[in-house]
């Protein structure tokens, strides 16, 4: 996936370059009604790896598996561990005999939430680390 951007700021090491968001329907939304198409823009930063200046034009690509990826990751495991542990939860309290074993259920489901937001975010520190080979940013 590639993207064109202008840097708009650069601070010490890191440069802010604005995109113009892409239309989720493809290019004919004359027809539509989805007001998806009005062009927002977007500020990213990234490591001036490149020494861009104010005004220069950039192309960001991106490596499409891991983006993919770490969009799984971010909306799967948050859905994957809370319908797990409701369920799992829902059939001890059951067994166990509670009383209120909807209501421990839903507990733990929002438990669960807060532990995938943990690991998402040492996930997240990781990919931070290591994202240099999935994001490339070149002049143009």
């Amino acid at each position: 996936m590639e993207s064109i951007g202008i840097v708009r700021a650069q601070k010490n090491n890191k440069i802010f370059v604005e995109f113009t968001r892409e239309s989720a329907c493809g290019e004919s939304c004359e027809s539509c009604n989805a007001k998806c198409a009005e062009s927002e823009q977007e500020l990213f930063e990234f490591n001036n790896t490149i020494s861009a200046k104010v005004g220069d034009v950039v192309k960001i690509k991106t490596n499409d598996k891991s983006v993919l990826s770490y969009k799984f990751l971010v909306y799967g495991l948050p859905l994957v561990l809370f319908m797990s542990a409701i369920s799992l939860s829902y059939y001890v309290f059951n067994k166990m005999g509670l009383a209120n074993k909807d209501l421990m259920s839903l507990i733990a489901g929002v438990l669960s939430f807060i532990i995938s937001f943990i690991i998402l975010r040492s996930i997240d520190k990781n990919f931070g680390k290591t994202s240099g080979a999935s994001i490339l940013i070149e002049k143009m």
